[in-house]
């Protein structure tokens, strides 16, 4: 079996989950290859010789790959469908409270309308990139320092006080775990109540997330789900989690040559047929 993994961040670390995912995947005996967007541009065709591609892709202009590569029928873990839905804050907010999930009051608005779309009350407020993980966030205590920022469209969300950390959830397959890590100090493995982690596990189902993340906070008054992300570098805190993914791996590429067999089958027996009437 011959395994890409697909990656539009440059690795600097042995303890990279890619670096040692690939190693994993060596060990059991797969031809894997450790891939970047631009070492197979122009020629995009060349991920064709690959049985399955594992993407773990944190710029959002190479969504595209994954959807290329389903269009080929290449089996891919995590789905475009994952990978689009985590990486629009819109999307992902709206899933988590479709999952029964609790979000901070957030709005997305023209900076022009700001004055009377929003109020004081939403603020101390985090502005937050629309696509993307958590980088360039910024902390804003007042709709007066949002004047100066040079930015058309907003995503605001109204900042929850916590309890010094952020849980997360992390799930490989069909293995979920959950940790708290603190501002300070090392992270430990915790639980949260069953109606979170239900919802939780709703969203990853709606988001077709084979390997991902959620990040919760804890509140006064609860839990609120912050977002979602695909192929977190947390997942390593799960025991086996080479494994399971390899036997993902395994079992998408299983799937998917018994499809073509299928598809083969029927295609046979139609031609089949139509000789014997003719």
């Amino acid at each position: 079996m011959k395994v890409a993994l697909l990656t539009s961040h440059r690795i600097t670390s042995f303890e990279s989950p890619l670096v040692l995912l690939a190693n994993y995947l060596l060990s059991e005996g797969m031809d894997t290859q450790i891939v970047s967007p631009g070492a197979i541009s122009p020629d995009i065709s060349a991920l064709g010789d690959y049985d399955a591609v594992i993407v773990r892709i944190l710029e959002r202009e190479y969504l595209w790959v994954a959807q290329y590569l389903e269009a080929t029928e290449i089996p891919v873990i995590n789905s475009s469908r994952a990978l689009s839905s985590s990486s629009n804050k819109l999307v992902s907010d709206e899933m988590m409270k479709q999952s029964g999930l609790r979000t901070p009051r957030t709005v997305f608005v023209l900076k022009e309308k700001i004055p009377e779309s929003v109020d004081s009350s939403l603020f101390p407020a985090l502005i937050k990139p629309l696509y993307g993980r958590s980088r360039g966030i910024l902390y804003v205590e007042s709709i007066e320092k949002l004047k100066n920022l040079r930015r058309k469209w907003m995503y605001l969300q109204k900042f929850v006080p916590n309890n010094g950390g952020v849980t997360r959830i992390y799930k490989v397959g069909h293995i979920v775990r959950t940790f708290f890590h603190p501002n300070e100090g090392k992270a430990r493995e915790v639980r949260v109540p069953d109606e979170i982690m239900e919802g939780a596990l709703r969203c990853f189902s709606r988001m077709d997330m084979k390997i991902g993340g959620m990040d919760f906070v804890e509140g006064e008054d609860g839990y609120y789900a912050l977002e979602v992300n695909d192929f977190p570098a947390g997942v390593k805190r799960i025991e086996n989690w080479s494994r399971i993914i390899a036997d993902q791996v395994v079992e998408g590429i299983q799937r998917h040559r018994e499809e073509i067999e299928s598809c083969d089958l029927e295609k046979g027996m139609e031609l089949t047929g139509e000789v014997s009437q003719t």
